[in-house]
C-alpha cells in the first residue's frame, strides 16, 4: 500500500520539477529578448506569416495572406487555425504564440518522462533526465517561443513516442499523422508509424491505414482546395530535386550532429553534450527490433530533407524533431555502456555523465536565449521597423513588393506582393514589377543584383519593370549592426517614379 501512494507522489512532484524547468528556461529567454529587443516580438520573419494568416482568419478574410485572397502559403495549416482562435480570443498573437510555445514544451517534456518510464518502470531518475534534456534543450526553448508551429509539433511528436512505447501502435501513427498538418515532412515519420513495428500483419497494418489515411487525405485536399497544389506554396517552394544528393546528404549531416555535440565547421555550436552523439547509437541499436522507429527516424529525418533538397532551416528548426528521440534513445545507450564499462559502480558513471549532460545544457541555454533576443530585435528592427515607416507614408490597400513578406503582411497595412513565391504567384523579378505596380519595393538589394541598373556617374543601383515603364530608386533602409537571423544586413526601400525623374540624394539608412 505504501509503495503504491509514493508512486503517483514520486511521478506528480517530477513532472512538477519538470515543468519548473521549462518555465525557468523560457524566462531566460523573454529576460534575453526585453533586454535586448526592447519590444515584444519573434525570432523569425516567417512567424509574422503565420500571424497574418491567424488574423485575416479571425476578422472573416479568410485563410489568406492578403485579406481574401485564399493561398496556400502557411506551411502548418492547423498552427495558422490555432493562432486564429487565439487571435479571436485575445486579439493579439504574440503573448499567445509564446505561452502556447512554453505550454506545448511543457507537454513535451513530461510525455518523454512518461514515454522513458514506459520503458523502465522502476525508475525516476532515468525518464527524469530524459524529460530534463528535452525540456531544457536550447533549440526546443528557441523553437516554444519563436512563435513557430515547432512546439506544437514536437508535442503530437512525443505524445506519439509515448504511444509508441506503451505499444499502443495506432495511436501512435495518428499522433504523427496529426503532425502532418503542423510540419508536412512530418509525412515520413507518419509513414514509419505505419510500417515500423514489431510483428507487423496485415490486418494490423490494414487497420492503421483506416485510421491514419483520413488524416492525410484531409491535408492533401485541404491545401489543393486553398492553394491548387497538395502542399503548401512554403514547401515547394524551398524543396526540389537535384542531381547532387550526396553532397546534399553530407551538407545535411554536417548540420545534423551541432544537435548531438559534435561541431563539424568552425562556426558550429553544439547545443548538446557529445556524450549523447555514441550513447544515442547504442541505443538506437539495442532498441531497434523493438521500437524501430525510433531509431530510424534519428537519421532518417536528415536523409529525407537532403534527398528532397530541403534546407534545415534557421537555428536547424527543421531538424529540431528529432531532439526527443535521441534523447531517449540516449538514456537506453547510456545506460547499458554503463553496466558494460564500470561493472557495479555503474550507476556512479551514470549520474556523472547525466549530471555533464545537464550542466551543459544549461549553459548552452545561456547562450540561446541571447541569440533569440538578437534574433528578435533583427526582426523588430529591419522588417517590423520598414513595414511600419511604409504604414505611415501608403494609403491603404497601396502595393508593395518585398522578399520577406512577415511583419511586412502583418505591419504595412498594404497588399503584399511575394518577389519569392510564398503567397504570391512565382514571377520573374521585372514581371512582378511590371504586373503589380508597387509604389514601393522593399528588398534584401544583394538578392536582385542581376537585374539593378547602376548609374555611372552616381554609382547608385535602380530597377526597372519590364517595360521600363517605371523605376525604383532606394529612399529608406534599415542596417544592423549585429545580425543574428536575418539574410542580410541591410535592407533597403525603393520608391516608384518616372524613368526620367532622380530619387534623393541621400538615403535615410536608420542604422540598429
Amino acid at each position: 500500500m505504501t509503495s503504491q501512494r509514493r508512486a503517483p507522489s514520486a511521478t506528480f512532484w517530477s513532472c512538477a520539477l519538470l515543468v519548473g524547468a521549462v518555465i525557468a528556461g523560457a524566462g531566460w529567454f523573454l529576460y534575453s529578448e526585453h533586454r535586448i529587443a526592447g519590444r515584444w516580438g519573434f525570432s523569425l520573419d516567417d512567424s509574422w506569416i503565420y500571424a497574418t494568416f491567424a488574423r485575416n482568419i479571425a476578422t472573416g478574410k479568410g485563410y489568406s495572406f492578403n485579406a481574401g485572397e485564399r493561398v496556400a502559403g502557411a506551411t502548418g495549416p492547423l498552427y495558422a487555425l490555432i493562432l486564429a482562435l487565439f487571435y479571436r480570443l485575445f486579439h493579439e498573437v504574440v503573448w499567445s504564440a509564446k505561452v502556447f510555445g512554453i505550454a506545448c514544451l511543457c507537454g513535451s517534456s513530461v510525455l518523454m518522462y512518461l514515454a522513458a518510464r514506459n520503458l523502465t518502470p522502476r525508475s525516476h531518475l532515468r525518464p527524469l533526465w530524459v524529460g530534463l534534456l528535452v525540456g531544457i534543450s536550447p533549440s526546443l526553448l528557441w523553437g516554444a517561443l519563436s512563435g513557430m508551429e515547432i512546439a506544437p509539433y514536437i508535442f503530437l511528436n512525443c505524445l506519439g513516442i509515448y504511444c509508441y512505447t506503451k505499444e499502443r501502435w495506432i495511436l501512435a501513427a495518428l499522433c504523427w499523422s496529426l503532425g502532418v498538418w503542423l510540419r508536412p515532412d512530418g509525412l515520413l515519420l507518419a509513414l514509419m508509424g505505419l510500417f515500423l513495428r514489431p510483428k507487423l500483419t496485415a490486418r494490423g497494418m490494414g487497420t492503421t491505414l483506416l485510421v491514419v489515411a483520413p488524416v492525410l487525405a484531409a491535408f492533401f485536399a485541404f491545401n489543393y482546395v486553398v492553394g491548387g497544389r497538395f502542399l503548401p506554396n512554403s514547401v515547394l517552394v524551398k524543396t526540389h530535386f537535384g542531381p547532387g544528393v550526396l553532397p546534399q546528404i553530407w551538407e545535411m549531416l554536417q548540420r545534423w550532429a551541432p544537435l548531438w555535440g559534435l561541431a563539424m565547421r568552425r562556426w558550429d555550436v553544439p547545443e548538446h553534450s557529445i556524450v549523447l552523439l555514441p550513447a544515442m547509437m547504442i541505443g538506437a541499436v539495442l532498441m531497434a527490433r523493438r521500437f524501430p522507429a525510433l531509431a530510424a527516424f534519428i537519421l532518417g529525418l536528415p536523409l529525407g530533407l537532403a534527398i528532397f533538397g530541403a534546407s534545415s532551416g534557421s537555428h536547424g528548426r527543421y531538424m529540431m524533431p528529432v531532439i526527443p528521440f535521441g534523447v531517449l534513445l540516449a538514456a537506453e545507450g547510456l545506460n547499458h555502456a554503463s553496466g558494460r564499462a564500470l561493472g557495479r559502480r555503474w550507476k556512479v558513471g551514470l549520474f556523472a555523465a547525466a549530471l555533464f549532460c545537464v550542466a551543459w545544457q544549461v549553459r548552452s541555454v545561456e547562450r540561446k536565449g541571447i541569440v533569440h533576443g538578437w534574433n528578435v530585435e533583427n526582426i523588430n528592427d529591419m522588417q517590423r521597423l520598414l513595414a511600419e515607416t511604409i504604414r505611415a507614408s501608403a494609403s491603404p490597400g497601396d502595393t508593395i513588393a518585398v522578399n520577406d513578406v512577415g511583419a511586412m503582411g502583418y505591419f504595412s497595412g498594404c497588399y503584399i506582393v511575394d518577389l519569392v513565391g510564398l503567397v504570391s504567384p512565382l514571377r520573374s523579378f521585372p514581371e512582378n514589377l511590371k504586373q503589380y505596380r508597387p509604389k514601393y519595393l522593399v528588398i534584401f538589394p544583394a538578392w536582385f543584383r542581376q537585374y539593378a541598373a547602376v548609374n555611372p556617374v552616381t554609382r547608385r543601383a535602380a530597377f526597372y519593370d519590364a517595360d521600363s515603364a517605371w523605376k525604383y530608386v532606394p529612399v529608406a533602409g534599415a542596417r544592423l549592426r549585429t545580425n543574428t537571423i536575418c539574410s542580410r544586413d541591410r535592407m533597403l526601400v525603393f520608391a516608384r517614379m518616372s524613368p526620367d525623374k532622380e530619387g534623393p540624394e541621400n538615403v535615410q539608412m536608420m542604422v540598429h
